[in-house]
């Protein structure tokens, strides 16, 4: 049983996310891979050599990263076929506005839908706040969001939001739906024919 974890990440933060849904599941026994797609071609990845997939990709300005669209419509039947799951990393789900958190749950199913993915397990993540990764702009930008939100920030200092616990409750939980159909498999391999 082998997995990937194929993400793309602008600052950091979803690479630091699927790194740790890796480590999670390598320690429930599945051999995980991960593969940025914002420094390698995913066109080069041999996606069919997996027996399961999970996609996560950064939410900025309303959309997920285009990458992964791709390789959600391109290995489309491929995806139909094994245990797929997806996360979606942003600060809009911390808002202390219902009506953000709404938007940032349907800005994800919109993308699934559009790219005719339905995978077996979602999950959203909060992000972080990395200044000093920013230009001027991004930095004003970004605080500004964090306000409209609830989140007080200097724009000296990093912040980190993501709920680590969370992080790896969706890698266990994915985990144990790779082995059970494993052993499904499995099973239905040894029945008499």
């Amino acid at each position: 049983m082998r997995a990937i974890i194929i993400y793309a990440t602008c600052e950091g933060q979803t690479e630091r996310i699927a790194q740790r849904i890796a480590e999670t599941m390598r320690r429930q026994g599945i051999a995980t891979d991960t593969f940025d797609v914002t420094r390698n071609d995913v066109c080069q990845l041999a996606v069919e050599s997996y027996d399961a997939i999970v996609f996560g990709s950064s939410l900025h300005y309303g959309d997920h990263d285009p990458r992964i669209a791709w390789c959600l419509r391109h290995h489309k039947q491929w995806l139909r076929r094994i245990p797929t799951a997806f996360f979606s990393v942003s600060l809009g789900i911390l808002s202390e506005h219902a009506k953000d958190r709404a938007e940032v749950e349907r800005l994800a199913d919109e993308y699934l839908l559009k790219n005719d993915f339905a995978p077996k397990l979602k999950a959203l993540f909060a992000g972080a706040l990395r200044y000093s990764k920013y230009g001027w702009l991004k930095k004003q930008v970004m605080h500004r969001i964090a306000q409209k939100s609830g989140s007080e920030t200097e724009t000296n200092c990093d912040y980190e939001y993501t709920d680590w616990q969370a992080v790896e409750g969706f890698a266990k939980q994915f985990a144990m739906q790779v082995q059970a159909r494993s052993v499904k498999r499995s099973d239905s391999s040894r029945l008499p024919a």
